[in-house]
């Protein structure tokens, strides 16, 4: 099974990169074409990167949303909370049940983004959101470069979270969700100038295209291995 698991994790990898190519030539595109419309959201990105690295790493909050990326996705698959505990260095979750998708929720799933995001989808129900746009777009923005920054600080520090399914096979299955989660998240924020549908199709032609050059490559290779026999 786990010699299985490792040459699916290796065929899955040509995916990722052609859909990750994908994913960051969309938002290139429209930082590019939309520069005024972004602006806040790269503002934000920034903000973030300059508090992290010459203030300090705020790695409470953190480990705060870290575990409750364990618990919402464990509510969501089924399970019961037993145990919650967080402290300024470290944090502990215990379910009812345990998954990958449990397992490896904190690390593809961007808990303050979406709770943002969230929010700022309810109080449209109320009021007219739309002049909140630019400090909305800064706050993703803030939280993804947390997301982001944090997480691949906490993967250099061994993890017992990724030695669960495999070192090697969390890291692949952690980026390939990431990009999916990202691919969503920019859709439902920039919903003008980013289509969800569009991103998909891009990314399975693409993912098509990279393993038809890989096939052809691996068949040249045998037939002039054949022919030297």
């Amino acid at each position: 099974m786990k010699f299985l698991k490792n040459i699916f994790i290796f065929l899955l990898i040509p995916a990722v990169l052609a859909a990750g190519y994908v994913l960051v030539k969309n938002i290139l595109d429209f930082t590019i074409n939309f520069s005024d419309l972004c602006l806040p959201f790269w503002i934000g990105i920034l903000c973030y990167v300059v508090f992290q690295l010459v203030f300090y790493r705020p790695m409470k909050t953190y480990i705060f949303g870290h575990e409750l990326s364990h618990v919402i996705v464990g509510i969501l698959s089924g399970a019961k909370i037993k145990k919650f505990n967080v402290t300024n260095q470290s944090g502990s979750v215990v379910l009812t049940k345990n998954n990958i998708w449990i397992t490896l929720a904190p690390y593809f799933f961007p808990v303050y983004t979406l709770l943002i995001l969230l929010i700022y989808i309810c109080l449209g129900w109320f009021i007219n959101i739309k002049q909140f746009y630019k400090y909305f777009l800064f706050f993703i923005g803030f939280s993804i470069a947390f997301h982001i920054m944090l997480t691949v600080y906490i993967l250099s520090v061994r993890q017992p979270d990724l030695k669960v399914y495999g070192i090697f096979f969390s890291h692949i299955i952690i980026l390939a969700i990431n990009i999916v989660v990202f691919d969503l998240i920019l859709s439902l924020i920039f919903t003008e100038v980013v289509n969800l549908k569009d991103i998909f199709l891009q990314s399975c032609k693409n993912i098509i295209n990279i393993y038809k050059f890989i096939y052809i490559g691996v068949l040249g290779i045998w037939l002039a291995f054949q022919e030297m026999k």
